[in-house]
């Protein structure tokens, strides 16, 4: 895997899927690769977390997700010595080319890992705004007793923050996991899939 290519904006939060499908009989040795590995991009500036998604029956794709603040930070972490070496040590058990995608960190939360085909952006307004709604009452309601006195220009940054935060860590990833169903087309998927 090269550094991220991506035409998600460079400065905000960005999330990488990385699928890993591992040869038999060296699952176990990925996992502790993969363990290791992500306790080492843990470390890194700007690394805001990472998902693992184990595949059901224990044979096929393994999904790491890394999440960074910044482009620059999950280069960073592309260009880095330690992912570099940790990759090369990968090569004896991995089947074939890991495949990745990075995304912002709203796009991830509208096309979840192994969903064939992005939804229709009217269903991706329908449901941000569904989240929108709830986090502008709840929000500021809940910061007026420590925002309360300043200026409305100041109390708006803080709700904003709240806002931002609750809705790309929260309220959007599970209102697409919750809606995939009706957010994923099946007809779109199966031709996706031809």
């Amino acid at each position: 895997m090269s550094s991220p290519h991506t035409t998600a904006s460079e400065t905000g939060p960005l999330t990488e899927v990385a699928a890993w499908r591992i040869r038999d009989g060296r699952q176990r040795e990925f996992e502790d690769w993969r363990d290791e590995t992500a306790a080492t991009a843990r470390d890194q500036p700007g690394h805001m977390g990472i998902d693992i998604i184990r595949p059901r029956d224990g044979a096929g794709e393994h999904v790491v997700v890394f999440r960074f603040d910044t482009y620059e930070h999950l280069r960073a972490w592309h260009e880095s010595d330690i992912r570099r070496q940790a990759l090369r040590r990968a090569e004896v058990f991995r089947e074939s080319r890991v495949s990745s995608e990075t995304k912002s960190s709203l796009e991830f939360c509208f096309e979840p890992v192994g969903s064939p085909a992005s939804p229709p952006r009217w269903k991706m307004a329908l449901v941000t705004v569904a989240a929108v709604w709830p986090a502008s009452l709840f929000v500021p309601w809940l910061l007026r007793p420590l925002i309360g006195t300043l200026p409305p220009y100041l109390r708006a940054l803080p709700v904003a923050i709240g806002i931002v935060t609750l809705l790309t860590w929260v309220l959007l990833p599970v209102l697409s996991r919750v809606l995939r169903f009706w957010l994923i087309d099946p007809a779109s998927s199966a031709s996706h899939r031809k």
